[in-house]
């Protein structure tokens, strides 16, 4: 088979080099043409073709196909494919018979006249594309709604709806996206089908509204405690005086009590009664100042206000110097 091919090729790239050797005669042309060093490498890989060195000449031919580029490199995607069916290399060859179709295909479509030479091929292309197809598999990416990166094993990363070819029964990464986003799917394809696959849905992404501050709940009191603790005191210690007079008032009942007919009874009777009506009195006092401390007590409990403050929240770092406390907050 590579013998049959290897002739009928020879033949095509002997019509195919006048066309990409050749060179627009110009009157003033003033120096050499650029394109003079791709021509030459160009004859090269057909005289490594016609030795049938094919490997060499698909080295050759490639070289020059990356620096054209698939559009105006179309004429060599046919050598290649010819090369690659040579040696048997199935894959690449129906990847250039395959660009090659596509590209007379988008010409034909642009109202591009095409020479006889290129029917030819065109014709060739697609008989040995067709015999191939039995033998490889193919992965076709649909296209998506918002542009996204596709890669094919180790395949050059692309875009939009494509075809590529592969080895069957063997697991091929397709990976859709880049970076943390990335899908990656596991894809094996029998010889002669055809895998759809479909990219994932673009990923939606909301911007997250800004942080709401955080606020706490406090209960804000017309005055300090201390207040509390202070009228309290005054209070408690109040209660000294009406104890002391209670006492003194004890202590002349009982000097009355021991000396009943004693001259200084009356004396002691009046002295008891006076000091027991102080010591009466006295209490007021200790309940004013009670009536006023209950009173501080329902005014801070029933005039406290509850209050929505913005929350802090204690931050602690250990550092090379030390341990560094702080807050946080939003307002």
């Amino acid at each position: 088979m590579w013998r049959r091919l290897a002739r009928g090729s020879a033949l095509v790239i002997g019509l195919l080099a006048p066309a990409f050797i050749a060179v627009p005669a110009r009157a003033d042309a003033p120096s050499a043409d650029p394109l003079d060093p791709l021509r030459e490498r160009f004859r090269v890989g057909i005289e490594q073709y016609r030795a049938n060195q094919f490997a060499d000449a698909i080295v050759t031919w490639e070289g020059i196909y990356r620096e054209l580029g698939p559009s105006k490199g179309y004429r060599l995607a046919f050598n290649l494919a010819r090369a690659y069916d040579a040696i048997g290399d199935r894959i690449p060859a129906a990847e250039h018979y395959d660009t090659y179709l596509a590209e007379v295909g988008a010409r034909r479509a642009a109202g591009e006249a095409l020479e006889s030479t290129v029917e030819h091929q065109e014709a060739e292309s697609k008989e040995r594309l067709a015999a191939l197809l039995p033998s490889i598999g193919r992965i076709h990416v649909l296209a998506s709604t918002t542009p996204i990166v596709v890669q094919i094993d180790t395949s050059p990363p692309r875009t939009g709806e494509f075809t590529v070819y592969v080895a069957p029964h063997i697991g091929h990464s397709v990976t859709f996206g880049t970076g943390k986003d990335a899908e990656r799917r596991e894809v094996v394809v029998d010889a002669g089908t055809t895998v759809e696959l479909s990219p994932p849905p673009p990923v939606v992404r909301s911007d997250a509204p800004p942080a709401q501050p955080r606020f706490e709940t406090r209960v804000e009191h017309p005055f300090s405690p201390v207040v509390l603790w202070v009228a309290g005191g005054i209070t408690v210690a109040s209660l000294a005086l009406p104890a002391a007079l209670y006492m003194h008032a004890l202590s002349i009942q009982s000097e009355h009590d021991d000396n009943p007919t004693s001259p200084d009874e009356p004396r002691l009777r009046a002295d008891y009664n006076s000091a027991r009506s102080a010591t009466y009195a006295s209490y007021a006092l200790p309940g004013a100042l009670a009536v006023a401390t209950g009173g501080l007590v329902a005014w801070y409990v029933l005039g406290a206000k509850e209050q929505k403050v913005p929350a802090v929240v204690p931050q602690a770092s250990a550092t090379a110097h030390g341990l560094t406390l702080g807050a946080s907050g939003s307002f």
